[in-house]
């Protein structure tokens, strides 16, 4: 099995993979699905693709920016020559949500060091248990994925894998497996809708005839006769001499349409993790965002930091203290009034230095800004052990002053 499907996919190891032969322009892999369906997954994928992909280092002041590591501007602005970061993580993303896995294939050159990555659909796990692939491993796991039209496989360690639904951490279900009545009921009522719209808001007719036709191929004719007339988007029609035409309504209000509609959607954003009101509203209060943060994102970015870490970073890497992860504060953004309450607080309470202020904000740092301040945001720790606080010095002045005329005075 392994030797035939080494035979017809492109691999691995050469990098002889064809990754522009699926670039054909229209992406259709959503269509004809509901469109609550569609909505919730690509606001799911663009909340975790907006947030910025950052490689950093530890150092003794702390983890910051490694900007002049190789893999810092392919991870933050173009991981492949044709998507941005944004695209890749979105289509990663909208793949793992809609087929239930997705990965990141990893280009290598021939140091091994990273040139690539490309959003892929993972088919399938195989597990070579007969030891047909050369290698010192047993058992190697070798991933059967497709991208667009263009198939291929690799080994797991050539791919950031991302699982949904997944209960023994290898195998994976569809979200839509979930969801699947919701999902075809939301269909059925849009179509039902817009041919109500499209009949001129009348249902069904009910055609009586005056005289009794007992053949069934003539009842089909006048059948097919008044399907005609009636379908002609609600325009008056003359109704021929032996036949009575009356409507048989079926009100939206008495079918509950509205509220099973709302009770389809619910089920369909509340399965995929995007809050309802983000669907209805198009906005979140600022619980709500920390919820769907903490309840939907972060385990999302948590396996792709891990996997990252593990597969794009080398051991030695690893240990001089490079790691990867995803700036979050894009997604905890809040008014300004809001934000400056927070950041003035964290000031005054030393758990942010100015700087660190300054970036958040996005304004230029400052000569000396990277030191914490005490609670009344204007005297340092340093000078406050050293006694170089002004009214430190102003204390010892008046306490040398008042020895000193104490001593005159006797």
């Amino acid at each position: 099995m392994f030797e035939k499907l080494f035979e017809k996919r492109s691999y691995i190891g050469e990098n002889s993979f064809d990754w522009t032969a699926w670039i054909k322009g229209e992406d259709n892999e959503l269509t004809g699905v509901d469109s609550t369906y569609a909505k919730c997954i690509n606001l799911f994928s663009e909340n975790i693709a907006k947030l910025p992909i950052i490689t950093k280092v530890k150092t003794k002041k702390g983890d910051i920016d490694a900007e002049n590591f190789y893999l810092y501007e392919l991870l933050r602005l173009r991981p492949n020559q044709s998507m941005n970061a944004f695209e890749c993580i979105k289509a990663l993303v909208v793949m793992m949500k809609h087929h239930g896995s997705a990965g990141l294939y990893i280009d290598r050159d021939k140091k091994g060091l990273v040139r690539g990555l490309y959003p892929v659909r993972i088919n399938q796990f195989i597990v070579d248990d007969a030891g047909l692939i050369n290698s010192t491993k047993k058992n190697k796991v070798l991933v059967d994925f497709t991208c667009g039209d263009v198939s291929g496989s690799c080994l797991e360690k050539d791919i950031i894998i991302l699982r949904d639904n997944s209960t023994n951490g290898i195998n994976f279900k569809r979200t839509k497996s979930y969801i699947r009545d919701s999902i075809d009921t939301n269909i059925k009522a849009q179509k039902y809708q817009a041919q109500l719209f499209s009949n001129g808001l009348t249902n069904k007719i009910v055609v009586q005839l005056t005289s009794d036709i007992k053949e069934e191929k003539e009842l089909r004719k006048v059948q097919s006769k008044f399907d005609k007339m009636y379908s002609n988007n609600g325009r008056v029609f003359t109704v021929p001499a032996g036949y009575n035409v009356s409507a048989m309504n079926l009100s939206l209000a008495d079918s509950q349409f509205a509220e099973l509609k709302i009770i389809g959607k619910q089920d369909i954003t509340s399965t995929i993790g995007v809050p309802y009101s983000l669907i209805e509203k198009g906005s979140l209060t600022e619980e709500e965002t920390i919820a769907f943060l903490s309840n939907a994102i972060i385990p999302i970015i948590t396996a792709l930091e891990q996997e990252m870490d593990w597969k794009l970073l080398t051991e030695n890497d690893r240990k001089k203290g490079y790691k990867i992860r995803f700036n979050i504060n894009a997604m905890l953004r809040t008014s300004p009034l809001t934000q400056s309450v927070i950041i003035d607080r964290y000031l005054r309470d030393g758990a942010y230095t100015l700087n660190d202020a300054k970036r958040i904000l996005g304004v230029p740092l400052v000569e000396g800004g990277d030191i914490v301040t005490l609670p009344s945001g204007q005297i340092t720790l340093e000078n406050l052990i050293a006694g170089n606080a002004t009214w430190q010095k102003e204390s010892t002045a008046k306490g040398g002053e008042n020895g000193e005329n104490g001593k005159n005075q006797d």
